[in-house]
């Protein structure tokens, strides 16, 4: 997962975007240069050096955690999904409870309780878990202790399908 970053295939986006249109081709290609000139700047400006100096700071304290956010962001929708049922709408997300992280986080652990009824506000998730709570057990609701980012931690955690159909069907 942490690699993910470079794994990406610029050439496989842009083809994507290509298939929706040529205004979200433009958008993106300028959303990128914009992007990666921001990077490139910060990069190349240190405040008390003529511009060509690498600026040691932003390489030593930026780039590493734009990394790692970058690495806990896809963690955190990996675990919202993953060993949800999607044969049962109440269980097609994984949930998290825990007090802090729901506080900080907006109530973003209450996922399965999200994808079940996405128009019920944030600030009431809680209280519509209690409603359903007696439904979520029935239907086997998949819960984790911990933050979504950190559910490869969970002692519950499923073992890993192979979907052979999902495969096939993404290459025609």
């Amino acid at each position: 997962m942490f690699p993910q970053l470079f794994r990406d295939n610029p050439a496989a986006i842009k083809r994507e975007l290509a298939k929706r249109g040529n205004a979200d081709v433009h958008r993106g290609t300028i959303e990128l240069a914009t992007f990666i000139s921001v990077l490139l700047t910060m990069a190349l400006i240190v405040p008390t050096k003529p511009i060509g100096f690498i600026n040691w700071r932003y390489m030593l304290f930026f780039l590493p955690f734009f990394y790692l956010g970058h690495c806990f962001s896809y963690l955190n929708g990996y675990f919202r999904h993953y060993g949800a049922n999607p044969d049962k709408p109440i269980a097609w997300g994984v949930s998290s409870y825990g007090k802090l992280y729901n506080w900080i986080f907006f109530y973003n652990g209450y996922h399965a309780e999200h994808h079940f009824r996405p128009k019920v506000h944030w600030t009431k998730m809680e209280q519509f878990q209690r409603q359903i709570s007696e439904l979520q057990k029935q239907e086997g609701v998949r819960v984790i202790d911990h933050a979504h980012m950190l559910g490869f931690l969970d002692p519950n955690l499923p073992k890993r399908r192979r979907h052979v159909g999902a495969a096939s069907e993404a290459v025609s």
